[in-house]
């Protein structure tokens, strides 16, 4: 088979403004321009107010008592970027727009040079990354913790190989360096993926099979691992001393082993999870994963096939000069995939470090394909990038707005990203190539980036809360019922006492609960579903509406009782 001689590649400064505009767009236009979404964004960004208001930079609380569920790198991140552009949506989320964006640096120094760059623009403008890039959340710096331990590996396992001393050296302790920064990004699994992946990676690699001693000695895991406690120790060690067993058993035991073995957290999820999370995840590009994908695996079936040294001999330029990169890509992208299918908690984010070494592998993919081969896959990547816009569309317009499709913006939209299907197609370059798909990737960004107001109604109680600071008294607390929002959390702290023994905003769970609550402190705010206001009308005390926004609408209720003074 004839395959894709390598390209010249373009100056590098038209590399770095090319990578500079796509992770602007993929991971900084408009990141703060909706609010906070979820339970997990305004939980985050909260703990971060506390410790930097506090000055406490040990001692994780959430409504002013502690909260270990994380470890404290990322708030100290963002908490950094409260002190220099305030407190707002968009410092909570640039810790992980900028850990993105430098994952994505970091697949650029990858070679063969096209691989690298290859692997960069499909690892940018995958929807995994693009979703996790802009959200104040743990995952996109975990990624980037070990995504660069395993690089580091990789450059010190070559370096070792070609006896080049001091890179091989210097490679070894930023290896550990960043496991020490996993640990502090998210815990344990900071360690487990990198370690898990290199065991893969040692297994299908024979020289490592066949001399293992020896590659352990070329790791030192024990002195290497001082030098990740050393880095991990900064938090980990202060906060063990000042709050002992109690850290322990929640942090450790409750959101590591029980986490991992049950479904106490409440995120189940079958075997087959990530299957359907890493095709979709990873679209436009999905196909050409499948492609590497099965390389490597016919590969790994025939490498101890007796003809194997003289099919050897037949392979490309690219094929020989990829091939460590691509199995040890191989081990890292395979190995979060398995590890997490048997978790008892399954989310989307979880896999995410497996993500920079699918681009790896598509990047592979990609261009160990003969080009009559290429126009192929090209075609049902652009295809699948079609699909992948009339799938936002309907999404946007049937669940988010419940609008019927607008005809000319939709066929619009879809002919735009058909045109740069076609285009790709028929360039000369393969390089032209991939930035056909990129573009379209890009525009989907911006177009989805225009519907951000209706996204926030839906998904973010940011409406409401600016209800709530408009119009609360002093000391009046917030409580929900018929909903559980983390929203006021963070943008109103003074109306919430936070969160109850289960760290979760007080929730009313019935009316019968609403009537004592209000009997017992004069009156409270309560957000409520508009669509369920009804329920809480009753005899037992006065309701005022205060506000309504998005789905939501917020009330206030005062005792009948006399001698009730409505708050504390």
């Amino acid at each position: 088979m004839a395959h894709a001689s390598l390209p010249v590649p373009p100056l590098m400064p038209i590399r770095l403004e090319l990578l500079a505009l796509v992770c602007g767009v993929a991971f900084f236009w408009q990141l703060g321009s909706v609010g906070l979404i979820g339970p997990d964004e305004p939980r985050y960004a909260r703990v971060a107010w506390e410790m930097w208001t506090h000055g406490d930079w040990i001692t994780t609380t959430l409504g002013e008592t502690p909260w270990f569920e994380k470890p404290a790198l990322l708030y100290w991140l963002i908490g950094l970027g409260y002190q220099v552009v305030g407190v707002n949506e968009w410092s909570a989320r640039l810790p992980s727009a900028i850990a993105a964006t430098l994952t994505v640096l970091i697949l650029t120094g990858l070679r063969p040079v096209e691989l690298g760059w290859t692997a960069a623009l499909v690892t940018a403008t995958s929807p995994l990354m693009l979703a996790f890039g802009r959200a104040a959340t743990f995952e996109a710096i975990l990624n980037l913790s070990v995504t660069a331990s395993l690089f580091m590996f990789y450059l010190h396992y070559m370096a070792a190989r070609q006896e080049r001393t001091t890179a091989a050296s210097l490679t070894w302790v930023l290896f550990y360096v960043f496991l020490g920064i996993g640990l502090l990004a998210k815990g344990l699994v900071g360690i487990v993926l990198p370690f898990g992946s290199l065991l893969v990676y040692a297994l299908l690699t024979p020289d490592i099979r066949r001399h293992p001693r020896a590659f352990l000695r070329t790791m030192r895991p024990l002195s290497g691992l001082l030098i990740t406690a050393a880095v991990a120790g900064v938090w980990y060690v202060p906060v063990i001393v000042r709050h002992g067993w109690t850290f322990v058993a929640e942090f450790f035991i409750a959101h590591h082993f029980q986490r991992f073995t049950s479904n106490r957290f409440r995120h189940p999820g079958p075997v087959y999870y990530y299957g359907p999370v890493i095709i979709l995840g990873m679209l436009p590009w999905t196909p050409f994963l499948l492609v590497a994908l099965y390389r490597n695996v016919r590969h790994l079936w025939r490498a101890n096939d007796v003809e194997h040294t003289s099919q050897e001999t037949c392979q490309s330029t690219f094929e020989k000069a990829s091939q460590t990169l691509t199995q040890l890509a191989l081990a890292a992208f395979t190995f979060p995939l398995l590890f997490f299918s048997f978790s008892g908690s399954k989310l989307p984010g979880y896999i995410l470090p497996a993500l920079p070494f699918g681009g790896i592998l598509a990047a592979y993919g990609f261009w160990s394909l003969s080009a009559r081969v290429r126009t192929l896959w090209v075609g049902v990547a652009g295809l699948t990038q079609v699909g992948l816009y009339i799938g936002l569309q309907i999404a946007i317009h049937k669940i988010l707005l419940e609008q019927t499709l607008d005809a000319v913006p939709f066929f619009a939209g879809g002919l735009l990203l058909t045109g740069l299907g076609v285009g790709a197609l028929y360039v000369r370059q393969p390089a032209h190539t991939l930035f056909c798909l990129t573009g379209g990737m890009l525009g989907l960004v911006l177009w989805l980036t225009t519907y951000f107001p209706a996204i926030e109604a839906k998904f973010s109680s940011k409406g409401i809360c600016s209800v709530i600071d408009r119009t609360a008294r002093p000391g009046e607390l917030v409580t929900f019922f018929g909903c559980r929002e983390y929203a006021p959390v963070f943008y109103n702290p003074a109306q919430t006492s936070c969160c109850d023994a289960a760290r979760e905003p007080y929730q009313l769970p019935n009316p019968a609960a609403v009537a004592a609550a209000v009997a017992e402190r004069g009156g409270l705010l309560v957000v409520v579903p508009t669509a369920r206001l009804a329920a809480l009308r009753s005899s037992d005390y006065t309701l005022t509406s205060l506000g309504q926004a998005g789905r939501f609408t917020l009330v206030r209720l005062e005792s009948t009782q006399p001698g009730k003074v409505g708050h504390d």
